[in-house]
């Protein structure tokens, strides 16, 4: 409960609905005898630099139930409702601070408060329970600044110093100003309201809009060229044209052929209006124009056999040809498009607009189901990736989506991350309940959350993107006939893989776009409905019937439930914390961490890291995902403590390496997670380490006297924490003893392995030789041989 100079905690709701909490000084004094002021504040995390204030408020409110702990004094604050601002709308990144308002402001423990749909609503009813008296701005919307003030007081609007149109509230002190045009340039702005006597009453930044069309109407009612820019998919874009340029530069790998032609289809509608004459389509601007060939680099001894199953809509496999041209990869790859009877002409366009894809022809529509298996039969590659034609592949997808196959041994099929393109994630992989109902995890929720970042177990993987070995869809006779001509075919797959004693996995980090229900249509009614949709429908009683005795778990299909079962193939969860995320090209300690991770994941745990900074770094955050690990950072992980408050009581043990580590988050870990054990691995003795630095750095008698006073606090403070363990683990034996000898015997302790892989044959235990060397975080990574 202490931050700083201060103590207190933010208690979040009272059963009345009110917030509150308490604060004081740490250490009392004369000076101390004024109340502290806490700031009520609103911050989105999405949107760095956006805040709001909700209220100042005095900490004056007596406390009696505190006095147990020696605080006498009046010091609790509670807010009733009487906001000073509306609330912005509700976003995943929206949070409530609670701040000592100080320089700089200290944020108290049990802050900040996220704010999920439930607590949102109960804010806002707070806020609207009271009307202000206090003037406000509220957030930007649309080409409008609007607040409120009190009516018969006047005050001016001010845009970036300059003032504007005077104040007029309604009689309810609501008021709303157009945003000048000059301001309506998509910067960011200082927004302020003064009154009467110029005085400073409310201010905000924000980013004003300089068009307010949505991507989708920019693409059907304006002319090309569109402003790639502004798409929901604009990052997805940029990661692989970046790629292409840093392979370029680093390897001398060519650029995709008319990389022009690639970039503007794909930033084009995915099927555009039918207003081109046969062979045409809309040219860079906008006027007809031949269509050009694609070429894609395809290759003459594939590893894999990308299969595409088509059906009509000939516009949307070019653009998802266009995906697979744009989208870098390394893989050594095919490209069958089957034309499942096809009555547009795609098959005789396919061969004279995609140079090197084999094209296989259906005299008439067999169905998604028999279109992939006429593609697997004419495909030479060992690994078969069936994907949608209605699809994009995104930068890098097919080594993700083979990766899990060379990590794990018992990886039989994999599937991608598919992605709305609104930017929405639709699928990280999917749930079968206990009832036979399938789910498709993740929908709708934001595709970058730790939550669905990391490669796991699933219960099965959409076809829309999905890689499995050829000798195993042979072994297993690929899609089961009874699921003709669509839909469960997928799911039935992954039963059968997992019957054969293998496991389906979710590749997080193969990202693909599916524009979902241009292929089978979206109306899954069978009686009214006369597309493959309405096979969906049709074939779940038969899939829950076949599998019945493989179903497990929670019968009824629940989001609390879904949050535990989506991880499939564990026996145990693990919790890791560390100060920084591993980096293994920096540091011995990185290595030691990552491998003590994948030993623990051999053990049949599921591993969460969570590195206490918060931070997300790039490669090294996504190589942890890639290994299955769940990476927690911000924004979507704001403290240990709310952490801990949210998902503590998941976790069998908890491992803590460095002492600091220990002695910061002790406390949260007994309150939050009673049940887990805690392991502490030592690494190495820092006050040893300390005490050889002070003796050999020969300085004066004063200072090295001060250096030895740090290597007693950092003793004791090393010492306690292994005492507050309930297991040490050490490198050196020589360590191992020091603290059994320290400690009396009291604290448990254990060998670590320090585990390098070896060049050639390894050294036997019959001549290995034990080394005294203790690797630390600052030691460089030993060389194997």
């Amino acid at each position: 409960m202490t931050r700083g100079a201060y103590v207190g905690a933010f208690e979040s709701f009272l059963e009345s609905g009110a917030l509150s909490g308490w604060v004081c000084p740490l250490h009392n004094s004369e000076s101390d005898q004024q109340p502290l002021r806490v700031r009520l504040q609103l911050e989105d995390l999405l949107n760095p630099g956006m805040a709001w204030s909700i209220a100042v408020l005095r900490a004056s409110q007596p406390r009696p139930d505190l006095q147990d702990l020696g605080i006498a004094s009046p010091c609790g604050f509670l807010f009733p409702g009487k906001a000073s601002t509306s609330l912005p709308p509700l976003s995943t990144g929206l949070v409530l601070r609670a701040l000592v308002d100080v320089e700089p402001a200290v944020e108290l423990p049990g802050s900040p408060l996220r704010l999920d749909p439930s607590t949102y609503q109960r804010l806002e009813r707070l806020c609207r329970s009271h009307q202000s008296s206090q003037p406000r701005l509220d957030p930007v919307q649309g080409p409008f600044l609007s607040g409120w003030a009190p009516p018969a007081a006047e005050h001016e609007l001010r845009l970036d110093g300059q003032v504007l149109d005077p104040v007029s509230p309604g009689a309810d002190g609501q008021f709303r100003l157009p945003i000048p045009p000059a301001g309506c340039d998509g910067r960011h702005h200082h927004i302020a309201l003064h009154n009467a006597d110029g005085e400073l009453v409310c201010e905000r930044i924000e980013f004003t809009p300089f068009q307010l069309t949505p991507w989708s109407a920019l693409q059907e009612h304006s002319p090309a060229p569109f402003p790639d820019q502004l798409s929901p998919l604009a990052r997805e874009h940029h990661r692989s044209l970046t790629t292409w340029l840093q392979w370029a530069d680093a390897d001398g790998i060519p650029l995709p052929p008319n990389l022009p032609l690639l970039q503007r289809l794909l930033s084009s509608p995915i099927d555009p209006p039918h207003n081109s004459a046969p062979g045409q389509e809309a040219g860079p601007d906008g006027a007809p124009t031949p269509r050009l060939p694609i070429q894609l680099n395809l290759s003459a001894e594939p590893l894999v056999s990308v299969v595409v199953p088509v059906h009509n809509k000939y516009a949307v496999t070019r653009r998802c040809l266009a995906a697979l041209a744009y989208a870098p990869t390394r893989i050594p790859y095919e490209l069958i498009v089957v034309d499942d009877g096809s009555s547009d002409g795609t098959a005789s366009a396919l061969a004279e607009e995609a140079p090197g894809v084999q094209v296989i022809r259906h005299d008439y529509s067999r169905g998604f189901n028999q279109a992939c298996h006429s593609g697997v039969a004419a495909s030479r590659g060992d690994f078969i990736v069936l994907l949608n034609n209605d699809t994009e592949p995104c930068c890098r997808w097919l080594e993700e989506l083979l990766e899990p196959f060379q990590r794990w041994s018992d990886t039989g099929m994999t599937g991608s991350q598919l992605i709305y393109p609104d930017g929405r994630l639709q699928e990280a992989g999917g749930i079968v309940w206990g009832n036979g109902e399938p789910w498709n995890y993740g929908r709708g929720r934001n595709p970058h959350h730790p939550g669905v970042g990391y490669t796991r177990q699933v219960d099965y993987v959409s076809g829309a993107a999905l890689a499995i070995r050829r000798q195993l869809w042979n072994q297993l006779g690929g899609f089961s006939p009874e699921f003709s001509p669509a839909y469960y075919e997928d799911t039935d797959l992954a039963f059968k893989v997992r019957q054969a004693g293998l496991c389906v996995r979710y590749a997080a980090l193969s990202r693909v776009i599916h524009h979902e229900g241009l292929s089978c249509g979206t109306d899954a009614d069978p009686s009214t409905s006369e597309g493959l949709k309405r096979f969906q429908t049709l074939h779940g009683p038969q899939f829950q019937r076949k599998w019945a005795d493989a179903f497990e778990g929670e019968r009824q299909p629940s989001f609390e439930a879904a949050e535990l079962i989506k991880d499939r193939g564990i026996l145990g969860r693990a919790l890791f914390l560390d100060h920084g995320t591993p980096r293994p090209d920096r540091d011995a300690g990185s290595h030691a961490a990552l491998v003590e991770m994948e030993l623990v994941q051999a053990l049949g745990y599921k591993v969460s890291f969570l590195p206490t900074n918060l931070a997300w770094l790039g490669s090294y955050t996504e190589a942890l995902q890639r290994q299955g690990i769940e990476v927690l950072h911000a924004p979507f992980t704001l403290s240990l403590e709310q952490f801990m408050q949210e998902r503590g009581g998941e976790f069998d043990f908890i491992y803590i390496t460095r002492y600091t580590t220990v002695r910061d988050s002790l406390h949260l870990l007994h309150l939050y997670a009673p049940q887990a054990r805690l392991i502490f691995c030592n690494a190495d003795l820092h006050y040893l380490r300390e005490l050889r630095q002070a003796r050999a750095a020969n300085h004066e008698p004063e200072a090295t006297k001060a250096l030895l006073e740090a290597v007693q606090e950092t003793r004791r403070q090393e010492l306690e924490a292994i005492r507050a363990v309930d297991l040490t683990l050490s490198y050196s034996e020589i360590e191992q003893a020091v603290i059994e000898a320290e400690c009396l015997g009291q604290a448990a302790t254990a060998r670590c392995p320090w585990v390098v892989e070896v060049v050639g044959e390894p050294t036997t235990p019959l001549t290995a030789t034990a080394s005294p060397f203790s690797a630390t975080t600052s030691t460089p990574p030993t060389a194997t041989g």
